[in-house]
């Protein structure tokens, strides 16, 4: 399998530590974004829509990150990342449906504006920042009083956790500050405190 992906990506990153959690047998391949690379008509023929992450598995092209975290979890069952049962899938699944719908538009509005600004060397829209920052507290709100008594989003480790957290690794750069939402913290520091999640951060 080839992950192919960019170390600032959010998306990529969530892959990334996936990957390494199951000690799954993945090639990563950067996407130098800067050239277009996501652009080239051999990129484009793995993914129509020129994003990462994209993994091809022996010609299995997949892309959109939560499946890609789906596949890689079915690929390892027994890792219970992705719970067998009606109840425990489908609570994941909530979750995943959430980050992509919710939680990753509110902090990409945020990271466009910070992260990706200085990255594409352009001026930083305030009014989409502050407007960003109103839905990310909306949502860390969500997220706090889930985690109330809880040590992750489901009770136990599963990918909703990869998900969710992969929108909150760029935090410091972003403005982002946890001080008010104190169980999302004290989760995000037990997540940052995996190995596979260290290792899928990208150089600061």
């Amino acid at each position: 399998m080839k992950l192919y992906e960019h170390p600032f990506s959010s998306a990529a990153f969530k892959a990334r530590a996936v990957v390494f959690e199951l000690g799954l047998p993945v090639t990563l391949v950067t996407v130098d974004m800067m050239k277009g690379e996501h652009k080239s008509p051999e990129f484009l023929a793995r993914n129509p829509n020129g994003k990462v992450p994209t993994l091809d598995d022996e010609g299995f092209c997949l892309w959109e990150s939560n499946a890609i975290l789906c596949y890689l979890a079915a690929k390892k069952p027994e890792s219970g990342l992705l719970p067998a049962d009606p109840c425990g899938m489908a609570q994941v699944q909530q979750w995943l449906q959430w980050q992509a719908t919710t939680f990753g538009p509110s902090t990409g509005e945020v990271m466009s504006e910070t992260v990706y600004a200085k990255f594409f060397g352009r001026a930083k829209d305030e009014a989409k920042y502050a407007a960003g920052m109103e839905k990310v507290r909306r949502d860390l709100g969500v997220l706090e009083k889930t985690l109330a008594g809880k040590e992750f989003i489901c009770g136990k480790l599963t990918l909703a956790d990869f998900s969710l957290v992969s929108g909150l690794f760029l935090r410091t750069p972003m403005g982002v500050d946890l001080e008010a939402f104190p169980n999302v913290k004290a989760w995000v520091a037990r997540m940052e405190s995996r190995e596979s999640v260290r290792k899928s951060l990208p150089p600061m």
